[in-house]
């Protein structure tokens, strides 16, 4: 679900809504200047629930800050139950990113995530990093590849000292106008390659 709050000084009519759920990746749009965002999701498997949450602002000014989208992602709510017993309690971090575009042309656009996410509980420090992120349009097509790499402030065996991921998505619209023109179905990949362990490939596809 997206949810979007227009401010006064916005224009009139409500700019359409830069919803990045459920992909494996993150556009390089960035949500409409002097708009705010607010993406709630939920994601779920047999011991686990959880419904992430992601409030997102541009500025409307120039200068640097241009077109730069801040963000705050958390778990509003986390319910595990390993053996049985069930524990449930506000996620245990928070990001922090700002997304801006460095590149845009008709087809290829380029933007920037620098992120620092922080740990609430068990002292596990903090993890700083960045995203390079890439998208091509081609008719209704896109392709969207995202570079991640993170850093532990204080590595431990549940905090690795390096991560390197790579995320990819290729989405096509259902249709050029109308209600179909707001539906995209998608399919894409995820590589996690933590340095305390063995790479991770995830896969996925849905509709947007």
């Amino acid at each position: 679900m997206n949810a979007l709050a227009q401010s006064a000084g916005a224009q009139s009519e409500p700019p359409e809504a830069t919803p990045q759920r459920p992909t494996f990746t993150s556009d390089t749009s960035t949500t409409a200047p002097g708009t705010l965002e607010l993406e709630i999701g939920t994601t779920s498997s047999d011991s686990f629930f959880g419904l992430p949450l992601t409030i997102k602002y541009t500025p409307d000014v120039a200068g640097l800050l241009r077109e730069a989208e801040l963000s705050l992602a958390f778990e509003a709510v986390t319910s595990i139950s390993p053996a049985g017993v069930r524990r449930t309690e506000f996620g245990d971090r928070l990001t922090f990113a700002l997304r801006r575009p460095v590149y845009r042309g008709e087809r290829f656009s380029l933007a920037v995530a620098p992120q620092a996410t922080f740990f609430v509980r068990d002292g596990k420090g903090a993890r700083l990093g960045a995203t390079l992120l890439a998208a091509y349009g081609f008719g209704r097509n896109t392709a969207i590849a995202n570079l991640i790499w993170t850093s532990a402030t204080s590595s431990s065996a549940t905090n690795a000292a390096q991560q390197y991921d790579l995320a990819f998505d290729l989405a096509r619209t259902l249709g050029a106008s109308g209600a179909l023109s707001r539906l995209s179905v998608f399919a894409g990949a995820l590589v996690e390659n933590p340095s305390n362990q063995k790479a991770a490939v995830s896969l996925g596809q849905g509709i947007t």
